[in-house]
């Protein structure tokens, strides 16, 4: 029987080809339908290997999503928290599987270098077999971490309270507050000063679980310790200065890169926050255009070009969650694609990644924004593989990995 089960149309052979000689590069062994012997009635060896799997890899495509066969292989995958997705063509997701997080391996040809076979790798490692190193084939050059002993994660604190995990290669990830559950409108009125469209129309979404969002955006020095044992060129600062300034000149898929290691490291699931889950914490139960309220000085937050550029973490004070500077310095990405307006958006705190955009939100305006790029419902998206000056991002966890 076979470690991975990988499920995918025909019509995606090549790729699905690709892959199987990638994972069993890990040491894995994979069952693909081609694998059926003969004599063997193929619908009752399928199932066979699919209840014997450690883990379900489907690959979503146009073909893939509308295979009755597919989506059964995959159903089963869901049903048993085993199912790991991938992208290979843009598409939207099946019914049913929109929140499960998936990698992108649009593009994909046979490189090691692709954010989306990270993305597919780092939780495959997780679950099979717990490994701690980002390096792909054993005859690349990468360093080899040594595997420390064992980190047991507990669940959340009590909202209001902070915490750092553990890392496994020894030091400790961002610092993380837990925010409580709640109810909030997303979103502004259609009076608001500086209202876009597309921040309508306002709507009650309902977060229901707690969940922690980093005190701070991740930082140089977060980062920073991610590239250095992950084999990663580290992205550049402007000469503005590293260590605990935001890290900017950060794609979204480095991003979710940099989210997959450490929910590695930490035994915790860490990943992007959703649209609403930013402007839940953000706001912090306020209503107001700002969570200092109707206005905002420069006393406040870093925007408005008052500093050049950006600011250390935590040198403006806090909002009523204890997050710091939600409201400018770096725009901040966030899981969602990026959609003209909330009609048909999800209520209850989920990410929207039903759609046709190519580009992903980004939250909390910069240090070059006018005081109405920095609302909290102020809105805007760039592509997932772009870089730049005022772009950071911020972590948010929820209870350890299964």
């Amino acid at each position: 029987m076979s470690d991975i089960f990988l499920c995918y149309s025909s019509t995606d052979a090549a790729i699905a080809n690709r892959l199987v000689e990638r994972l069993q590069a890990e040491g894995w062994s994979v069952f693909i339908d081609r694998n059926t012997h003969v004599g063997r009635r193929w619908h009752k060896e399928i199932e066979r290997e699919l209840h014997a799997a450690s883990a379900v890899v489907v690959l979503w495509s146009a073909t893939s999503r509308d295979s009755d066969y597919v989506l059964e292989e995959a159903e089963y995958g869901k049903r048993k928290d085993i199912l790991f997705p991938a992208f290979i063509e843009r598409v939207e997701f099946p019914y049913g599987f929109g929140r499960i997080q998936t990698a992108d391996l649009i593009g994909w040809e046979n490189g090691e270098d692709h954010a989306g076979l990270t993305q597919l790798l780092i939780p495959l490692r997780l679950h099979l077999n717990g490994q701690d190193s980002i390096s792909t084939p054993a005859s690349e050059s990468k360093p080899i971490i040594a595997k420390p002993e064992q980190i047991i994660t507990p669940s959340l604190p009590a909202p209001g309270q902070t915490f750092r995990d553990k890392l496994k290669i020894g030091g400790e990830g961002p610092l993380m507050a837990t925010i409580p559950a709640g109810r909030f409108l997303m979103g502004s009125p259609e009076d608001e000063q500086y209202r876009s469209d597309h921040e309508g129309p306002q709507h009650e979404v309902q977060i229901a679980q707690p969940f922690a969002m980093g005190v701070y955006a991740v930082t140089f020095d977060d980062y920073d310790d991610f590239c250095k044992h992950a084999s990663r060129k580290i992205p550049v600062d402007e000469d503005w200065g590293r260590e605990n300034r935001p890290v900017i000149n950060v794609s979204w898929h480095g991003a979710q890169d940099y989210c997959a290691w450490l929910s590695e490291q930490t035994g915790r699931h860490y990943r992007l926050p959703s649209e609403a889950e930013w402007e839940y914490a953000c706001r912090a139960g306020k209503q107001t255009p700002y969570y200092t309220g109707a206005n905002i000085s420069l006393d406040q937050a870093n925007f408005n070009r008052n500093v050049g550029k950006t600011a250390p973490v935590g040198s403006y004070p806090p909002n009523d969650f204890g997050l710091y500077d939600m409201h400018g310095n770096v725009f901040e990405w966030c899981q969602d694609i990026r959609h003209k307006n909330y009609k048909g958006a999800p209520s209850d705190g989920s990410s929207w990644e039903k759609g046709n955009s190519e580009y992903r939100v980004l939250r909390g305006g910069s240090w070059d924004d006018d005081p109405e790029g920095v609302r909290s419902s102020a809105r805007s998206g760039n592509h997932p593989d772009d870089r730049d000056y005022n772009i950071g991002f911020r972590v948010l966890c929820s209870s350890p990995i299964e």
